[in-house]
């Protein structure tokens, strides 16, 4: 396997919404990484993928794997108006009107490593798991 190796998976829908968590679990698997530690990349890939199609409609999430140094890392990215509300939602204060919103603390919190840029023309979430 090479030492760096990237998966890049446009997101518009349900089923590559779907398509992108099968990616990551075979990823995993693919380097004997089970139970928990796979089941955070899986969750931190669905919730990202599931932002995009929520919040923008559609977005590209990459999905890079380093094994020089050893880390798993996930770039969602898109084109919407940015996150208006992104401190207040990291400080566990903000509540969409549907009671959700809790998405972004939740990939932050499975992540070892995680970055927020947001502005008015898109947001980039990147999360990286160390192997």
């Amino acid at each position: 396997m090479e030492a760096r190796h990237e998966t890049v998976i446009d997101v518009s829908s349900p089923r590559e919404l779907s398509e992108a968590r099968l990616h990551a679990r075979s990823m995993c698997e693919l380097l004997g990484i089970r139970g928990y530690p796979a089941q955070r990349v899986v969750t931190t890939v669905s919730e990202l993928a599931r932002n995009m199609i929520r919040y923008v409609g559609e977005g590209t999430m990459r999905l890079g794997l380093d094994l020089d140094t050893k880390r798993l890392t996930i770039v969602a990215e898109d084109r919407g108006p940015g996150i208006a509300e992104l401190e207040s939602i990291l400080a566990g204060e903000y509540q969409s009107r549907t009671g959700l919103g809790r998405g972004l603390i939740g990939v932050r919190n499975l992540a070892d490593e995680f970055d927020v840029q947001t502005g008015p023309s898109g947001t980039t979430v990147t999360a990286a798991f160390r192997l």
